[in-house]
């Protein structure tokens, strides 16, 4: 099999709001190359240019993949190994396959995706994991875009399976230099940590920055300039990422109505619910359900 038809196998189901098109105008297409020497290189799986549709998501099963993600406009998130990707134009994303992943439009995403795998690439990925290296939020302002862009689609063809290898190694290797010399001249102040590891744990709650302002003893303006700086979003933003998902599990997992799943992830009101559920993901909580069925 393919794996352009393994990926259409993976999928957790088809949206409804791809009825237009196949569904095969959302995926790429298939990458044929030598494969004699797949064992100890990295070769490419599938490739392609991709628009998707305001407020459309594609879950996959868990699969022998990996995956090089970089968004040329429009905004969405990627999630993957229990986090959540912010995708926004020029952002980039590296993530596995293995782990189970959805990509989610909140507006028209256009990206370049390409699929690919290989002995080596478990050092490269450890590596990037362990230095926060995964995802960068303006590429092109790191200089390793001029390393990507012969890999994606519209970019230079690679001619073997030497030159792919050696092409990604050289984007892997440049990654891991930038992401480690990034994590020592911005180290995370260990509020910081302490702080979002209380959002994840406690996202249930009534938080509000006067609260974290008084639980931290940082002035509130500064701790979400700082939070802003190191995790790409403010606080209260990760607060409400938090929730959403929570919700979206017990959305698909329960059958509690939307208001009980609303009090639990910590809404009051469930129209705020909705409101932040639909701005997140594109779809209310009534048609995500609906959806996963």
């Amino acid at each position: 099999m393919d794996f352009v038809h393994l990926l259409m196998h993976s999928l957790v189901d088809i949206p409804a709001n791809t009825t237009s098109m196949p569904i095969t105008y959302y995926l790429p297409k298939n990458t044929t190359m030598d494969g004699s020497h797949s064992a100890f290189l990295f070769f490419p799986q599938a490739s392609g240019h991709i628009q998707m549709p305001a407020g459309m998501q594609l879950s996959f099963h868990p699969l022998p993949t990996y995956g090089l993600l970089y968004v040329s406009r429009g905004t969405g998130h990627l999630t993957c190994g229990g986090r959540n990707f912010i995708l926004t134009a020029n952002s980039f994303v590296l993530f596995d396959g293995k782990e189970g992943f959805s990509i989610t439009s909140n507006s028209n995403l256009e990206h370049d995706l390409l699929y690919f795998n290989g002995t080596p690439i478990q050092c490269f990925y450890d590596e990037l994991k362990k230095l926060d290296g995964l995802y960068i939020s303006a590429l092109s302002s790191s200089g390793l875009s001029s390393l990507l862009r012969p890999l994606l689609p519209g970019g230079t063809a690679y001619s073997s399976a030497f030159a792919f290898h050696r092409m990604l190694t050289d984007f892997l290797s440049e990654l891991i230099d930038y992401s480690s010399a990034f994590e020592q001249g911005t180290s995370v102040p260990d509020y910081l940590r302490q702080l979002r590891e209380y959002l994840d744990e406690n996202f249930f709650k009534d938080i509000s920055l006067e609260g974290l302002e008084s639980l931290f003893g940082v002035n509130r303006y500064r701790l979400c300039r700082e939070f802003r700086e190191h995790f790409d979003q403010p606080p209260l933003q990760y607060l409400h990422g938090a929730r959403i998902a929570k919700a979206k599990l017990l959305l698909a997992e329960t059958t509690l109505k939307v208001h009980e799943i609303s009090y639990q992830v910590g809404y009051e009101n469930p129209n705020q619910f909705i409101h932040h559920f639909k701005k997140i993901t594109g779809w209310t909580p009534a048609a995500y359900r609906e959806k996963k069925r």
